[in-house]
C-alpha cells in the first residue's frame, strides 16, 4: 500500500483535483496533499482533523443500505466554495476536492431546482 503514490497519481491525472486524502477506517491519516500551488481553503490543521474522522463516519453511515441498495460508489458534498467526493476502497477512504465549478450536469440542475422551490415554500 502507497498512500503517497496514489495521491500524487491522482493529481497527475486530473488536473481538476485541488486535494487529495486517504484515511484508514481506524481514522489515521495516511496523506492529505494539496496540489502544488493551489491555496487551501482551510488550515492544514483543519483539513486533517476533518478527514481523520468524516470520512470514514459518512462512508460507514451510507453503507449501511448496501445489502439493500448495493455498493456505494461515491458521496458527494458540495459547499459552496469546493466540491468534496468520497470514495469507499476496501479499508480506506479517499477524499478528493475539486473547485465548485466542477459539476455533473444532472446535480447543477436538481440544485437550482431545490433552491428554487425552496425559495418559494420553505422561506422563513
Amino acid at each position: 500500500m502507497d498512500a503517497k503514490k496514489f495521491a500524487e497519481e491522482a493529481l497527475k491525472k486530473d488536473g481538476r483535483i485541488r486535494y487529495v486524502a486517504i484515511v484508514d477506517r481506524q481514522f489515521n491519516v495516511l496523506v492529505s496533499q494539496m496540489r502544488e500551488g493551489v491555496a487551501s481553503l482551510t488550515p492544514a490543521e483543519t483539513d486533517r482533523n476533518f478527514v481523520q474522522l468524516m470520512p470514514p463516519i459518512i462512508l460507514d453511515a451510507v453503507e449501511k443500505l448496501a445489502p439493500l441498495l448495493g455498493t456505494v460508489e461515491s458521496v458527494t458534498v458540495r459547499y459552496e466554495k469546493t466540491l468534496l467526493v468520497f470514495f469507499s476502497k476496501g479499508n480506506y477512504a479517499v477524499v478528493l476536492s475539486f473547485n465548485p465549478d466542477v459539476s455533473r450536469p444532472f446535480m447543477s440542475a436538481l440544485t437550482d431546482f431545490i433552491q428554487s422551490l425552496a425559495s418559494q415554500y420553505l422561506a422563513d
